[in-house]
C-alpha cells in the first residue's frame, strides 16, 4: 500500500504501457483508456513533479480512467462502433442456412433426422419426414438445422 503512495512517474508511464499491451489481449477497449489515464497521470507528474501529491495522482487517473470509458462508450454508441451486426453470420454457419433447401438424407423420425448440405450431413429437427424429401431451414439450435418440409 505505501508502494501505492510512493509512485515516481516511470511507475505511472509503465502501468500505462503495460495496461495498453493488456489491451491487445482483452476484448472490448476498457483498459486502454485506463493505460491512457496511466500514461497522463505520469506526464503530468514528470513535468510538475512533487506538486502534485499521490491522493491527487490517484483522483487524476481515476477521473481520466472513468471520464475516458463514460466517453469512449458515448461516442462508440452516437456512430455504432464495436457494434455486432445481427446479420452477421460468422461462425454461425446455421443462422446462414435458413431460408435454404435441402434434401434428408436420413428420414426425420421422432423430431430428428439428417440432411446433406454441401459436403457435410447435418443434423436436423422437425417433423417427421421421409428421406429424399425436400425441407427448408427455418431456425438452427446449436448445431442442428430446425426444418420443415417444403
Amino acid at each position: 500500500m505505501e508502494f501505492l503512495m510512493q509512485m515516481e512517474y516511470w511507475h505511472w508511464l509503465v502501468l500505462g504501457l503495460v495496461l495498453l499491451i493488456l489491451e491487445m489481449f482483452a476484448p472490448g477497449a476498457i483498459l486502454l483508456w485506463f493505460g491512457v489515464a496511466g500514461l497522463i497521470v505520469g506526464i503530468l507528474q514528470l513535468v510538475f513533479g512533487e506538486l502534485i501529491s499521490p491522493q491527487i495522482q490517484w483522483l487524476i487517473f481515476s477521473v481520466l480512467s472513468v471520464a475516458s470509458i463514460i466517453l469512449w462508450k458515448s461516442y462508440a454508441k452516437k456512430h455504432k462502433i464495436d457494434v455486432r451486426d445481427e446479420n452477421d453470420t460468422l461462425n454461425q454457419r446455421g443462422k446462414a442456412l435458413i431460408g435454404k433447401e435441402f434434401i434428408l438424407s436420413k428420414a426425420i423420425i421422432n423430431g430428428v433426422g439428417k440432411a446433406k448440405v454441401g459436403d457435410t450431413h447435418w443434423r436436423v429437427l422437425g417433423p417427421d419426414t421421409a428421406v429424399q424429401a425436400r425441407v427448408k431451414v427455418v431456425g438452427f439450435e446449436g448445431a442442428s438445422l430446425k426444418v420443415e418440409p417444403v
